[in-house]
């Protein structure tokens, strides 16, 4: 009878230990969901900005056409920031990424209808709206890839925060670069016909989404991250009395004009253009238009 009793109360801590590492599981289920799908979202967002640069130097717009192409990501990504935390704290993260992932969605939809016989001008301002959807789309996303590391770390875990944090950013930094690799390598397969590698690198992007999508809106709750007190207002977020977070704002824009300025469109552009002593010769001694005349 003792022996039988023993193991019955080796059997309960078994059990509860168990427990405790079945909630463990549970609670960083959300961060496994998210971070996945906002970093497959992020390959894709590397990749479609080296596509769209690639196929518009291809159909021979210039830096400033292409330049003015991307001008709405970036503004339509700012004013989506703004609104994402309020939509984020009243409808919960989960409806942010699912809303993310379907810009995305739309983005690269649209992107198949770019027909080369259309002129420039039609060209710019039909790209420049997919391109906002796009930009629409990554700031949604991010939203819940940055929010979840704070949801699932204990106020008295800080330090594991900070790596949290650190580690999603690493890798999405990371997985940018490598989805820019993949638009360059899609756009450059030996496939038949014109827009063979285009279409391909398309595809790619929309299976990288699809695979995301499932995830979140299967293994998410509908209010992970909703706010449970009172939500801070539109204007007070715009107008922080913390100076530090006024400051910081103000330094981000400058870091990323700044990276903007130089490599998002002149690099590309230089490092395809011909050499210095070339310029001034007629295109045929050059190859035609090969280089870009």
């Amino acid at each position: 009878g003792e022996g039988r009793g023993g193991g019955g109360g080796g059997g309960k801590k078994g059990g509860g230990e168990l427990t405790e590492k079945q909630a463990k599981r549970k609670a960083l289920m959300p961060f496994v969901i998210i971070s996945l799908s906002y970093l497959l979202f992020t390959i894709t967002d590397g990749s479609v900005r080296m596509i769209v640069l690639l196929h518009a130097y291809n159909l021979r717009f210039t830096a400033m056409e292409v330049a003015i192409m991307f001008c709405l990501y970036e503004t339509a990504g700012v004013f989506t920031n703004l609104l994402a935390g309020v939509a984020g704290a009243k409808w919960g993260i989960r409806f942010t990424l699912l809303c993310g992932l379907t810009f995305q969605f739309v983005g690269l939809g649209m992107l198949y209808g770019w027909q080369p016989s259309w002129t420039k001008g039609q060209g710019i301002v039909y790209v420049t709206i997919a391109q906002m959807f796009s930009g629409i789309s990554k700031d949604l996303t991010k939203l819940g890839g940055k929010t979840v590391t704070k949801l699932v770390t204990p106020e008295e875990k800080q330090g594991q925060l900070f790596k949290l944090v650190s580690w999603i950013t690493g890798f999405k930094n990371s997985l940018k670069g490598v989805g820019y690799f993949i638009g360059a390598a899609c756009m450059s397969a030996p496939l038949p016909g014109p827009l063979g590698g285009y279409y391909l690198a398309l595809g790619v992007n929309v299976f990288l989404i699809a695979c995301a999508i499932p995830w979140a809106a299967t293994g998410l709750s509908n209010d992970l991250g909703t706010a449970k007190s009172k939500n801070a207002t539109l204007r007070e977020a715009l107008f922080s009395g913390n100076h530090n977070l006024n400051y910081l704002s103000f330094a981000r824009l400058f870091l990323f004009a700044s990276r903007d300025f130089w490599f998002e469109v002149p690099l590309p552009f230089y490092l395809r253009a011909p050499a210095c002593e070339d310029i001034g010769k007629p295109c045929e001694a050059m190859g035609g238009g090969e280089m870009g005349c």
